[in-house]
């Protein structure tokens, strides 16, 4: 039994029964090749010939090219392969019983906007005109120009993942109750309840725009196909470079949605739901990026302030 051949196999069983997400299969495609040429170099190729020597002289290749969190999630990727092959009595024992990884990753807060960005945002895209969208059919500038709008309110108001987005169907927006049905990371759904006026506005006006297809997508692009998640990037970081002048990326209005709502009181356990977090970890660092708030507090209702020494 080879490597190779075992996890074609273990593929088509994340694919077919364990229904994992486009873009896992393709991240373990891409981890399952890496470590297959890795084998062939080593002259490696039995499964059995894979021990705790062979993973930590991988790791530390690894280690030479990657970022700790990079090499973490590509063993997290072999790891689940030879946990599936114990199960299922394939291998007797995993090698990674006897591997750890423990590299500590930097710690980077989460780049986000400040709400007076955000604010300047909005204000263009409502007001752009079909110049600036780069569109020279009026109709298709219309409807683009709707769509944009829609798509920016809806990943603000829900700090929904960009590949979220854009798997959206048209039958996953419910306007008559306001609420989003939300497939996220595991195929975990999600519903976020809508109450801003001018994002239901947007949508609303998107809806009647959009033109029949045969894609059940909600956001469509100018042939009616699936709105990629590279359109969406570009469409933000165009927007970003012209009006903020920084560069701006679909996951930071995500950042800005959790720390603006965390600087208004809003519990994280709530924020964690939003954000479709499985784990409360994940979610616990936007505490450490509102330091604004947190000066304004200091500066406004620390009692020090009141207090005042008498020469």
């Amino acid at each position: 039994m080879t490597f190779l051949v075992e996890s074609n196999k273990y593929l088509e069983v994340c694919q077919s029964i364990k229904k994992l997400d486009t873009l896992t299969l393709k991240a373990y495609c891409i981890d399952f090749k890496q470590f297959q040429e890795f084998l062939t170099f080593n002259n490696c190729q039995a499964l059995e010939d894979i021990n705790k020597r062979t993973l930590n002289q991988y790791i530390e290749l690894l280690s030479k090219k990657y970022a700790v969190k990079t090499v973490k999630r590509k063993m997290a990727s072999l790891k689940a392969f030879f946990h599936y092959l114990e199960m299922e009595e394939i291998v007797t024992v995993s090698p990674f019983r006897k591997v750890k990884y423990n590299a500590r990753e930097a710690r980077r807060l989460p780049k986000s906007l400040s709400i007076f960005e955000v604010e300047k945002l909005i204000a263009y895209i409502y007001s752009s005109t079909s110049q600036d969208i780069g569109v020279k059919d009026k109709v298709k500038t219309s409807l683009t120009k709707v769509r944009d709008i829609a798509v920016f309110e809806l990943m603000f108001a829900t700090g929904l993942r960009v590949s979220e987005l854009c798997k959206l169907t048209i039958k996953d927006v419910d306007l008559e109750t306001q609420n989003v049905r939300i497939l996220g990371k595991g195929n975990k759904e999600r519903l976020i309840h809508i109450s801003n006026a001018y994002v239901l506005m947007s949508l609303r006006e998107y809806v009647l725009k959009r033109p029949n297809t045969d894609s059940d997508a909600l956001f469509i692009n100018r042939t009616g196909q699936n709105l990629s998640e590279q359109s969406v990037r570009f469409f933000i970081k165009r927007i970003g470079k012209k009006v903020l002048n920084k560069l701006v990326t679909p996951h930071m209005i995500r950042h800005s949605f959790a720390t603006l709502m965390l600087e208004e009181g809003v519990d994280i356990r709530y924020i964690q739901t939003f954000l479709g977090h499985s784990s409360i970890t994940t979610t616990q660092i936007y505490t450490h990026s509102t330091t604004v708030k947190q000066k304004q507090i200091m500066l406004n209702f620390h009692p020090r302030n009141r207090i005042i020494v008498k020469d």
